[in-house]
């Protein structure tokens, strides 16, 4: 389903943890999420969940709380297919990705 969708890549020196992020192109936290992950220079894929079609946009929603067994809080960064973060935090997502302070 989420192979359905076009993501856009940002590419960096740290490409092996698969980052995904799902986001809506109005939020704020979905902004400075995309732009910590830029400055840190890490290779990830977003997507504009408000930019696509309204039933593949339930569709990942729907996946994403069923696999991950929460309700999405945008922006919803996905480490290696195994973890989900919600919402912004940057200690969670420095520590999710190994990031030293």
């Amino acid at each position: 389903m989420q192979e359905a969708v076009e993501f856009v890549r940002e590419d960096g020196s740290q490409g092996d943890l698969n980052l995904k992020l799902y986001a809506l192109s109005t939020c704020g936290f979905c902004k400075r999420a995309i732009e910590f992950l830029k400055s840190q220079k890490i290779q990830f894929q977003y997507i504009y969940l408000d930019k696509i079609d309204v039933d593949k946009k339930r569709e990942i929603k729907a996946d994403l709380k069923q696999k991950y067994k929460n309700l999405p809080v945008f922006p919803v960064l996905t480490v290696r297919d195994e973890q989900a973060i919600s919402g912004f935090r940057e200690e969670e997502y420095r520590k999710a990705l190994g990031i030293e302070d």
